[in-house]
C-alpha cells in the first residue's frame, strides 16, 4: 500500500522535476512556465499513484489507463501552447513537447520507476534547456528580412523564387499583397532568412534587383 510518505515524497520529486525544467521557460518568456510544469508533473504523478492506489483497494486491474487519460487529456493544454505569428510561423511546439516530456517524468516518479525518471528528467532538461539556448544563438545570427518586390507578370513569380533559392536565402513565408489586375502585374512580400554559407541579405537584394521582370524590390 502506498503509505503518505510514500505519496508526499513523489509528488515532491514530481514538482522539483516540473520547476527545474519550468523555471528555465519561465525566465524565456514562454507560455507555460514554472507553475505550469509544477502542476502537470504533480498532477501526472498522483494520477499514476491513484491508478495504483485504484488497483490495490478495489482491484482494478488497469493501473496504466488514468495515466494514459492524463496524457490524452495533456493534449489539449498542448494544443493551447502552440500558435503562428505574424510570419506565419509557429511557435509553441518546445513548450508543447516539454509538457508532455514532464508528464512522463511524473508518471514515472508516481509509480515509483524512479531511475527511468531520472533518466527522462536529465534527458529533457539537456534538450528543453541546454540544446534550446544552443539553437537559440545559432538562429540568432541568420538575419531575417521581409523583401516587398513588383514584377510585370504573375508568372514571373517562379523565377523571382528560383533567383532567392540560387541564392541561398530561405523564403519562411510569402504573402500576395496585390494578385495582379488585367495588367498582370503583381506585388509580394517574401520573409527571407540568411543560411549558413549562402548569400546575406544585402547580396539577395542586389541579385533580385538584377531580374528584368522585377520592377521594385525593397525591404520592409
Amino acid at each position: 500500500m502506498l503509505d503518505w510518505k510514500t505519496i508526499l515524497l513523489r509528488i515532491v520529486l514530481a514538482a522539483i522535476a516540473g520547476g527545474a525544467i519550468g523555471l528555465n521557460r519561465e525566465k524565456i518568456s514562454q507560455a507555460a512556465g514554472l507553475r505550469t510544469y509544477m502542476a502537470v508533473t504533480e498532477a501526472a504523478a498522483l494520477t499514476a499513484m491513484l491508478g495504483i492506489w485504484l488497483e490495490q483497494t478495489i482491484g482494478d486491474s488497469d493501473a496504466a489507463r488514468l495515466p494514459a487519460a492524463f496524457i490524452s487529456g495533456l493534449g489539449f493544454l498542448g494544443a493551447g501552447a502552440i500558435w503562428k505569428d505574424g510570419d506565419n510561423t509557429v511557435k509553441g511546439l518546445t513548450t508543447a513537447a516539454g509538457l508532455l516530456a514532464s508528464a512522463v517524468t511524473g508518471i514515472a516518479i508516481g509509480a515509483g520507476f524512479y531511475f527511468g525518471a531520472g533518466i527522462n528528467f536529465v534527458a529533457t532538461l539537456i534538450v528543453i534547456v541546454f540544446i534550446n539556448e544552443k539553437v537559440i544563438n545559432i538562429e540568432r545570427t541568420r538575419e531575417t528580412g521581409r523583401l516587398y518586390c513588383e514584377l510585370d507578370r504573375r508568372d514571373d513569380l517562379k523565377d523571382l523564387l528560383g533567383c532567392i533559392d540560387s541564392c541561398g536565402g530561405k523564403i519562411a513565408d510569402m504573402k500576395v499583397e496585390y494578385p495582379g489586375g488585367p495588367d498582370g502585374h503583381i506585388a509580394v512580400s517574401l520573409l527571407v532568412r540568411e543560411m549558413d554559407g549562402a548569400a546575406d541579405l544585402k547580396e539577395i537584394l542586389s541579385a533580385v534587383r538584377n531580374l528584368e521582370k522585377v520592377t521594385f524590390a525593397l525591404y520592409i
